[in-house]
């Protein structure tokens, strides 16, 4: 197995350092196993082939709580076992590691890092709607971000992300991409609570053929509505440069980009409904994309041990290689998905769920489509508390 970066060091050192002034330190294990069912485990368009799928997990999860630190350290191994396409069959690794300390009343400074290997073809269809072969991906991410509270109204951000994704069979599928982002929140006398924010972003993308550059800035205002309702609206201008390597092809394309975010909670519903415009890089294309999303999420607790849930995503892509973006793409993929949660106690619980995912390829006019349903047991006991 790869050496884990030496980031993932200072969690665990924090974590088994002793600390007078700690409030709460936990080790957290857990197994699961998960039964599913999938119809079309490529995303082919035209013969599906579905298969069986067993999912045996088992993690590790530290944690630290002080009045001024937050400290996590989580590891999981998934055991994948396909019923029939048993070449498939692969242990996926999973590591994360995140720090937030105040340093005074002031400031606060947070950092994360990750690493993971992994093969599904879905393995990032939530977040981005793209979908990969099964080439094994290994991926790294690190970030690390500083809040200062300059006045009682008025707070200052900045943050740095850097993320690296390796393939083993595909060189051309292999990413890089680092973000920067400086920020401002000016709270505002107002009868609700509201605040103005401004953005600016820079985000360098670098892919096996090409390089894109992209500078965006964003303004708008956050505001509490009621007590159960809230949203955030921001948004501004870009400018996108892309390149060719090993050539002088140079293009360059603008627009607007911002995001819509709206939180209802209340003791037994709660929704997020999200909607962003943005360009984005990922493994797996030569070249970043014009992405809209419109994520909904909605969990209703229908007993003191169970609660059911609603999620439809939808996300389309978008680029155009007279433009800045190097290569063409033009697919839109949406997914519904009900799932059931149940507790037989604290320690053990459920999950089953259903999940339908079309992904149309409107630039050659072709649909593929998947079902997939499973259930998931899971048990998790603290040893230390």
């Amino acid at each position: 197995m790869k050496k884990l970066p030496a980031l993932f060091q200072v969690p665990l050192l924090l974590l088994l350092t002793g600390n007078g002034m700690a409030d709460d330190f936990r080790v957290l294990p857990s197994v699961s196993l998960r039964e599913e069912y999938n119809d079309n485990i490529f995303f082919n368009e035209d013969t599906g082939q579905d298969d069986f799928i067993t999912t045996a997990s088992a993690g590790l999860a530290l944690r630290e709580r002080t009045e001024r630190l937050n400290a996590d350290l989580v590891t999981r191994f998934d055991g994948l076992a396909y019923a029939d396409h048993t070449e498939l069959n692969d242990i996926e690794e999973y590591y994360k590691g995140s720090l937030g300390y105040q340093l005074n009343p002031f400031v606060k400074l947070s950092a994360d890092a990750g690493y993971s290997v992994d093969s599904r073809p879905d393995r990032d269809i939530d977040v981005t709607g793209l979908v990969f072969t099964n080439d094994v991906r290994r991926r790294q991410s690190y970030s690390g971000a500083a809040e200062f509270q300059a006045t009682e109204k008025t707070a200052l951000f900045t943050s740095y992300s850097y993320q690296d994704d390796q393939f083993e069979i595909e060189d051309t599928d292999e990413f890089t991409g680092q973000n920067v982002m400086l920020g401002l929140t000016r709270s505002l006398a107002l009868i609700k609570p509201t605040a103005l924010r401004f953005y600016g972003h820079y985000s360098h993308y670098d892919f096996f053929s090409s390089k894109v550059d992209n500078y965006s800035l964003t303004g708008g205002f956050s505001r509490q509505v009621t007590e159960k309702l809230s949203f955030i609206l921001d948004a501004g201008p870009r400018y996108t440069e892309g390149s060719e390597k090993g050539t002088t092809n140079t293009s360059y394309d603008s627009g607007l980009g911002g995001r819509f975010s709206l939180t209802y909670a209340e003791e037994l519903t709660s929704a997020d409904l999200a909607l962003f415009h943005e360009i984005s890089g990922s493994g797996g294309r030569d070249g970043a994309t014009e992405r809209t999303g419109l994520p909904l999420a909605v969990k209703r607790r229908t007993a003191a041990r169970s609660s059911v849930r609603l999620a439809i995503d939808s996300f389309l892509n978008k680029a155009d290689r007279e433009t800045a973006f190097v290569s063409n793409l033009d697919e839109l993929t949406t997914s519904v998905s009900p799932s059931l949660h149940y507790e037989f106690s604290p320690e053990i619980f459920c999950e089953a769920a259903y999940r339908y995912t079309l992904v149309d390829n409107r630039e050659v006019e072709h649909e593929r489509h998947r079902n997939l349903v499973f259930v998931k047991l899971t048990y998790q006991y603290p040893v230390v508390e």
